[in-house]
This record gives C-alpha cells, sequence and structure tokens, in this order.
C-alpha cells in the first residue's frame, strides 16, 4: 500500500512592506492566512492522518497548529528539512525579485543553498516519511520551493534556478503553488527508487 505525504504551504502572511523574509523572524499568518490554513485544514480533516509535520518557520508552525485541531490526537513535529530555502536575497522588495524570474540561487555560495541542496534535504525528509509511515498518511507544512522542487523530481526533472516563472510547463495547473495549497505524493517507498505520483490541490 502507498504512503500519503499531504505536502503543504503555509499560510498567506502579513507582509506590508511586500519583502522576501525567508528565514527572517516576525512573520506571521496574515487574516487571510488563517482563512486558508482553516479552509486546508477541514480539506485535510477526513484524512486518516498519522502525524503531522512543520517547518520551524513561525508561518508554518501557525498552518499546522491549525490543522492539527481537526485531529486531536496529534501535535504537530518540527522538522528542519522541510524548513525556508537559505538565500542572499532576504529584505529585498518581492517587486525586485519578480522582475528576475524569483531567480534565488544562481551564484549562492555556502552557506546559502542551490536548487539540488534544497531538493537533497527535502527528498531525505520525503524517504524518512515513506519509512516511518509506510502505508499511512501524514501532512506536512513547508514554503513555495519546498513544494515545487519534490514536484519536479516527480516529473523526472532536476531543478534549476531559473524555472519557477515556467512551472506549468512541468504538469503544475498553477503558476507557482497558492499559499495554503496542497500536494498530494503517494510513495511506493522511497522517492529515490520509484517516482512519487502527484496531484495539486487548492482548497479554497
Amino acid at each position: 500500500m502507498a504512503t500519503t505525504l499531504y505536502l503543504m504551504r503555509h499560510g498567506h502572511v502579513h507582509n506590508p512592506t511586500n519583502i522576501l523574509y525567508g528565514r527572517l523572524p516576525g512573520f506571521r499568518l496574515s487574516g487571510l492566512g488563517i482563512q486558508q490554513a482553516q479552509a486546508a485544514a477541514a480539506w485535510l480533516a477526513d484524512k486518516p492522518i498519522k502525524a503531522i509535520y512543520c517547518s520551524p518557520m513561525e508561518r508554518a508552525r501557525q498552518t499546522a497548529a491549525i490543522v492539527a485541531r481537526r485531529h486531536a490526537s496529534l501535535s504537530p513535529i518540527v522538522d528542519e528539512r522541510i524548513v525556508e530555502v537559505s538565500t542572499p536575497y532576504e529584505g529585498l522588495p518581492t517587486a525586485e525579485l519578480a522582475a528576475a524570474g524569483w531567480d534565488l540561487y544562481s551564484g549562492n555560495k555556502p552557506p546559502h543553498e542551490t536548487p539540488g541542496m534544497v531538493l537533497t534535504r527535502v527528498l531525505d525528509f520525503v524517504e524518512r516519511v515513506a519509512i516511518k509511515h509506510a502505508g499511512e498518511s501524514a501532512v506536512a507544512v513547508a514554503h513555495g520551493d519546498i513544494l515545487v522542487f519534490p514536484w519536479l523530481y516527480a516529473q523526472g526533472v532536476a531543478p534549476e534556478a531559473l524555472m519557477k516563472d515556467r512551472l506549468v510547463d512541468y504538469a503544475l495547473p498553477v503558476d507557482y503553488p497558492a499559499t495554503a495549497s496542497i500536494m498530494t505524493f503517494k510513495l511506493d517507498g522511497s522517492p529515490r527508487e520509484a517516482l512519487p505520483r502527484v496531484r495539486y490541490d487548492c482548497p479554497y
């Protein structure tokens, strides 16, 4: 029996100055983000969830807590492998980054990440879920690129820095995963041995 991972983006964030907040502290869900998280929680409510994981970022922990209210026996487990990407562009205006195709990676040097580095740690997490929850279902609340890169991987494509402005070319039905949207990964064992089957849903 396949393992099901619902990989979810956090809800909309209060960001009045429109900057790339990345791993910066102090960025919480907006009122809209709370509503989106509640819609996602309702979408997941009848799923036989055995565990809820989340990024350590506040917005992801808030979203996971809202999901957990529908599953009284579960508490979110923080996992660093699905944290937001490390980039030198934190604090820059989003308009400037959009004009550059949302390339947060070209020329990055440690401690900042490349797409391959991000994918490796996310696959480590997905593989752990496939082992620990074999034949079961789990939720993980993370961030946009944490959803995008395993989606590309599931299409048999290695993620690159300049792919995010043409994701529809890789079977994603939207330009970029919406806040509080959910990608369902069906895992037949390790994702490194068999590509996951994937589906995208936006529950609002």
